[in-house]
């Protein structure tokens, strides 16, 4: 039997779109839903990024030597009444090549070991301290701010869209620096973008 090119034609266009064509279609159906799917990684690392920007974007911006982003956590329970243990963690971290890094060092902190520090962010929102050679100006950290190359530094609080703090974001400077008002103004812009990341992220809501 001799077939025609016009057969062999048809053939093939039949083989293809009965067989080639649907798994076509569910290769590419598969790479689509893998792309919008939200999973617990691609959240996380879709914010990660986001945050990170945001950093990158204020380094530039006031030509500082660190961001660093720590968030509150609970770590464990005391006993014997199984409150919560409050503790904060450094998340986030942007220094210069030559600045030692303080990410590792802060890691689950019960949040006593920086009561003053802390109170003052709870009930101010931020603080500045311009050198921390001068202990009585440091609220308990000079001998921390030293150590990690930090001469002046400003730490600022990061708040959910209800408005409770979650974390704090410091920059810090290897010499003394008095910041400008117009850099007030980017860091607290910032920190407004990067706490509704945040607050977006840790939402029970974010996860439906």
């Amino acid at each position: 039997m001799i077939f025609t090119v016009e057969i062999i034609g048809a053939i093939i266009v039949a083989f293809i779109t009965a067989v080639v064509g649907p798994i076509a279609v569910t290769w590419v159906r598969s790479k689509l839903e893998r792309k919008s799917k939200k999973t617990p990684m691609k959240e996380a690392l879709e914010t990660s990024t986001l945050v990170e920007e945001q950093m990158n974007d204020l380094m530039e911006e006031i030509d500082c030597d660190r961001i660093w982003i720590a968030q509150f956590h609970n770590g464990g329970h005391f006993y014997p009444t199984g409150k919560s243990i409050q503790k904060f963690s450094v998340f986030y971290e942007k220094r210069k090549p030559s600045i030692p890094p303080i990410q590792n060092t802060f890691q689950n902190i019960p949040v006593s070991l920086f009561t003053q520090v802390l109170s003052k962010i709870y009930e101010n929102g931020e603080l500045e301290i311009l050198n921390t050679e001068i202990e009585e100006d440091t609220f308990g950290i000079a001998a921390l701010s030293s150590q990690f190359q930090t001469k002046s530094m400003c730490i600022v609080g990061l708040y959910s869209l209800s408005n409770n703090l979650i974390g704090v974001m410091g920059v810090s400077f290897i010499d003394e620096r008095n910041l400008l008002t117009e850099d007030w103004i980017k860091i607290r812009q910032k920190v407004g973008v990067i706490g509704t990341l945040l607050s977006n992220y840790l939402s029970p809501s974010s996860r439906k």
